[in-house]
């Protein structure tokens, strides 16, 4: 049970008595006003109202099942509002994708409502999907200049779009310093301004760096080196999976039940945005060159400097090189489906090469290292193709990231 019921005469000012509990911190009075009779008497606006107030309370499993009652219950006639404040409830438990379905919901059921746009426009941002956040809050701004969360949408999304020496282009900072003053005007905090980070990129960058030193002390180090490295590696690795674990636990959404989500959510935005799917393609072609350069791509630069690895533990490393192309291939088919993986790969030249290239690369070095007598000039052109080809298909994947944010 959820608090003492209110009288129903009290419904009409519930939301905004709520909104002022929380904001004192007063959780359980906010409790005694959303209680279950609120709930019976206001269907999914009740569970959302309470929802958002166990969002506010950190107990994010009772607020995601209280979302789920309130779409559950939805009516035809409430289906858009539902809709949007359930978009807003999950943004807040940071359940992004699942925020994006409802919101692209609430769209479809006010196509012309500026608040569906903001809601898109904020969970576009989230996901990093800059040029969509701009259009989004660029159409709640024509469809509503005079309304400060319009403006903010605008302004934050247009943050986003920073360049890593923070500044934004030159084409776009006219466009932010309107925004900016016309949310000022309409009486927005300027605490809003500032666009919420998620520390997910800044931790998997550290983790990248992380094993990157392990690597390069991997291909570098004597014995002892390779197995310290080996250690940190497996210390990180386990350490990201208690973080999942504890994360399922904390919001009461298994692992496995978020990421299937997940996937379901980007398969179906990629059956209706072309753009999309290319910057996906080029992404999952960026990924391929990593199995072969982390195996033979050590073999050739070790024997490069006439270290020759012992075909004992050549032949190892190339068929770990050869189930991690394979398992890479075997991911984009599970995440993305059948679909995808045929015309990523099988119906270009570009996506064939991304087959053909590991095994030259894997069998070659394989080769020269049985024959043992490879002069040292095959073992460079060997290094320098394994780094060549990552170098080739990161800037390609840099370069249609990078378009893709010009185009905003």
């Amino acid at each position: 049970m959820f608090g003492t019921p209110d009288a129903p005469d009290d419904d009409s000012t519930s939301n905004e008595r709520v909104h002022a509990l929380v904001a004192q911190g007063r959780f359980a009075e906010a409790h005694a006003v959303v209680g279950d009779a609120f709930v019976e008497r206001n269907g999914s606006a009740g569970y959302l109202l309470r929802a958002w107030v166990l969002a506010q309370e950190r107990r994010p499993a009772e607020a995601r099942e209280a979302v789920d009652w309130a779409l559950a219950l939805a009516g035809p006639a409430e289906t858009g509002d539902v809709f949007l404040l359930a978009g807003v409830v999950l943004l807040s438990l940071d359940e992004v994708h699942d925020a994006l379905i409802v919101a692209l919901r609430a769209s479809g059921a006010d196509p012309d409502g500026w608040e569906p746009a903001v809601l898109l426009s904020d969970v576009y941002r989230r996901l990093g999907r800059v040029p969509d956040a701009v259009a989004a809050a660029r159409r709640a701004v024509a469809l509503a200049p005079q309304e400060a969360e319009a403006q903010l949408a605008l302004a934050r999304s247009l943050s986003a779009g920073r360049g890593l020496l923070g500044r934004l282009p030159r084409r776009l900072r006219a466009e932010h310093r309107d925004a900016v003053e016309r949310s000022l005007m309409l009486g927005a905090d300027p605490g809003q301004l500032q666009a919420p980070r998620a520390g997910v990129v800044t931790g998997g960058l550290a983790v990248a760096v992380l094993w990157a030193i392990q690597l390069y002390r991997i291909e570098t180090g004597d014995d002892w080196q390779f197995v310290a490295a080996g250690v940190v590696l497996l210390v990180t690795a386990a350490l990201l999976a208690v973080l999942v674990r504890v994360h399922s636990r904390r919001t009461g959404t298994g692992a496995r039940a978020r990421v299937m989500g997940i996937r379901a959510t980007v398969r179906t935005e990629l059956t209706a945005d072309d753009r999309l799917w290319r910057l996906r393609a080029a992404h999952v072609g960026a990924a391929i060159p990593v199995a072969p350069l982390l195996t033979t791509g050590l073999v050739a630069d070790r024997a490069w400097r006439r270290e020759l690895w012992p075909l004992w533990a050549a032949v190892p490393v190339t068929a770990v090189g050869v189930a991690g192309v394979a398992l890479a291939v075997a991911g984009v088919h599970w995440w993305y489906g059948p679909e995808f993986t045929r015309r990523a790969f099988l119906f270009s030249w570009a996506g064939r090469l991304q087959l053909v290239l590991p095994a030259l690369l894997l069998g070659s070095t394989l080769a020269a290292s049985i024959a043992g007598s490879a002069p040292r000039s095959t073992w460079r052109a060997l290094a320098l193709a394994h780094a060549g080809w990552l170098v080739a298909t990161w800037a390609i994947a840099f370069g249609l990231s990078t378009r893709a944010r010009r185009a905003v």
